[in-house]
């Protein structure tokens, strides 16, 4: 096994992934792409068939960017405009993606999980990494009194044989009943009542059927969402008030909800797959236990109203990846790892509570009711708040992380930040991750570093040989554990950052640490040491705080 450098001296056992879905595999991804040995085991024999999770958002896109998933995605999927909704087979309103300035994919993409799964276990084995089926983690030690024990797992093989593993750390990615969760001892809480949808995957026929929106139809009977993937392919899910979860529910009840509730006729042929599952609302307790931590569905399950679920697991995967792979290559400070739970506990909160909203609403059954949603999405579409709220909230483009400084943000002060144009510490920020910061790529946006902070200097109207002074000057004294790149050259970041000199702290994830007016090294410097930033040099095991 490859040992690589650690601020303690040399990592020798890998990081162990529980869980080999799409959350468990981007973190995998994560830690191999900055060089750290990782093990991933799955219970299950093989990979998964069938699959419940079909939308990649723009911000899961911009993340998978990270470690070059990205592009081998986009090519895989079925290129999603936008979603429109429906009350009674009329339209309400849309949102149209394709309208998103600040991304380099203003779109979302429809593919099935397991082709997900396919595209980013293929990077995986790109970078040296592989999957081992059908090992278990049965048991599972771990001190969260003294975070440098490490966890001891115990796994059982295919065969019946056990063994024992001292893991660095460890990741339970290993879905809603985590093995890893359980073993800790960390409640799964829920919130809401559970709802009752059955799903299904295969062909349609029909005249101007949308093969490019996610569409979501409401009727008095109830609530069907509505996926293109491409060739011909839907996806359907259609609220059930009650069904034998051990059945399969038949072609005929789709057609039927189809012919009820869709805005336009289409003929279902032979479905490959059908189910049926509760959208039940569960956050963990706790989102780490010492050197263990959760994501995805371990952490948090929602409600499937907005294809948010895999999406916000990623998401946790690249927060804790940049983080985890800093600390154990020793060029953040360990604390950071403390912002994990608050971060993406404050984000699951914030994403239960939106689509738990909309299920509820696509449910309404009340005439009164009805009304008065529908008016109000028809007022939100007419004065363009649907489109400046809700194109941001579907993609995740919105998740701010001010809550690590005490302040959670709202949904309704995220959107006068919006409307504003105004930068905030939190914010996810328009500047996307590469190997170097250094130079112009192409793109329409500067690079930060993938692996440690990058601080964006702005000089605003006072660009000159003085300030390019003060940009040299940082760097002499932050280097080489973080990245400082001039960006006043670059016109698509001035509506959000003004006319005035400012030093924008950007993490690896793109969300913005700090903000300093001043923009001096000594106050710069002070703001990097406040965020866990460390100037080493990672090859030679030493680590200091910025002074």
């Amino acid at each position: 096994m490859n040992l690589i450098p650690h601020r303690d001296g040399l990592l020798s056992d890998p990081v162990l992934v529980v869980g080999a879905g799409p959350v468990g595999l981007v973190f995998a991804c994560e830690m191999l792409t900055q060089g750290i040995p990782v093990r991933v085991i799955d219970r299950a024999p093989e990979s998964t068939l069938h699959s419940r999770a079909i939308v990649v958002w723009p911000r899961s896109m911009e993340l998978l960017r990270r470690i070059d998933a990205a592009r081998s995605l986009v090519d895989a999927g079925n290129r999603l405009d936008g979603v429109a909704f429906y009350s009674d087979k009329k339209l309400l309103g849309s949102i149209d993606m394709s309208r998103m300035k600040d991304t380099p994919y203003p779109f979302g993409l429809t593919i099935s999980q397991d082709r997900t799964e396919d595209v980013i276990r293929r990077r995986l084995l790109e970078l040296g990494g592989q999957v081992e089926h059908g090992v278990e983690l049965v048991g599972l030690h771990n001190s969260t009194e003294n975070r440098a024990d490490r966890p001891v797992a115990t796994l059982r093989h295919e065969d019946g044989r056990t063994e024992q593993v001292h893991a660095e750390y460890v990741l339970g990615a290993d879905g809603a009943r985590s093995a890893v969760r359980e073993l800790l001892g960390i409640p799964f809480l829920g919130t809401g009542a559970d709802v009752l949808f059955a799903i299904g995957d295969g062909p349609m026929q029909g005249e101007d059927l949308h093969t490019n929106m996610l569409l979501y139809c409401y009727t008095r009977t109830g609530a069907l969402g509505f996926a293109p993937f491409g060739d011909g392919q839907f996806r359907l899910a259609v609220s059930v008030p009650g069904w034998d979860e051990r059945q399969s529910p038949p072609r005929e009840l789709f057609q039927r909800m189809m012919d009820e509730r869709a805005p336009r006729r289409g003929v279902l042929g032979e479905l490959r797959w059908t189910t049926v599952f509760r959208a039940r609302r569960r956050i963990a307790a706790n989102f780490r236990a010492g050197r263990c931590f959760l994501a995805g569905d371990a952490a948090h399950i929602f409600s499937a109203a907005g294809a948010q679920g895999m999406n916000t697991g990623i998401q946790d995967a690249a927060n804790l990846g940049w983080k985890l792979g800093g600390v154990i290559r020793g060029v953040v400070d360990e604390r950071v790892l403390g912002s994990y739970d608050p971060e993406r506990r404050h984000a699951a909160q914030r994403v239960s509570a939106t689509t738990g909203r909309q299920t509820g609403w696509g449910l309404l059954h009340r005439r009164s009711h009805i009304a008065v949603r529908d008016n109000m999405v028809r007022l939100a579409r007419g004065t363009g708040v649907l489109q400046r709220l809700g194109a941001p909230l579907m993609s995740q483009n919105d998740v701010n992380y001010s809550v690590n400084q005490g302040v959670a943000s709202t949904p309704l002060a995220d959107f006068a930040a919006t409307l504003r144009g105004q930068v905030r510490v939190g914010d996810r920020f328009p500047v996307f991750a590469s190997r170097t910061a250094d130079g112009e790529t192409g793109d329409q946006w500067p690079r930060v570093r993938l692996d440690r902070y990058t601080v964006l200097m702005w000089a605003g109207d006072d660009r000159d040989t003085a300030w390019q002074r003060r940009v040299d000057q940082l760097r002499t004294v932050v280097a080489p554990s973080v990245a400082v790149v001039d960006v006043s050259g670059w016109p698509v970041l001035a509506g959000r950052l003004g006319s005035r000199p400012l030093a924008v702290v950007v993490r690896p994830d793109g969300h913005v640490a700090a903000l300093d007016e001043s923009a001096s090294p000594q106050t710069v410097g002070r703001a990097l040491t406040e965020v866990g930033a460390l100037v080493s040099d990672p090859e030679s095991g030493v680590s200091e705080a910025v002074s």
